[in-house]
């Protein structure tokens, strides 16, 4: 069975690591226009957070690709 999410849902969800670590809240999704599917994630970080595995934009956001996203519940967990 196949599970939608609309997008509105997914603003301000903690991301977390697979391994446990709380990167931050999601910001905003970048969205390919031309076929609408999602390109990364901007994540706002905790200060606490390293997020060294992956680059920030130039607000401090990190941007995660949406490869590394494993799974999307109460959470959003991403690859380490």
């Amino acid at each position: 069975m196949v599970t939608y999410i609309i997008a509105r849902q997914l603003g301000g969800k903690p991301v977390i690591t697979v391994s446990g670590e709380e990167l931050g809240r999601l910001d905003d999704i970048v969205v390919d226009e031309h076929t609408g599917g999602f390109i990364s994630l901007l994540v706002e970080p905790l200060p606490e957070t390293s997020g060294a595995a992956y680059p920030k934009d130039q607000d401090g956001n990190l941007m995660i690709p949406y490869e590394a996203v494993n799974g999307v519940s109460k959470v959003i967990v991403v690859k380490d």
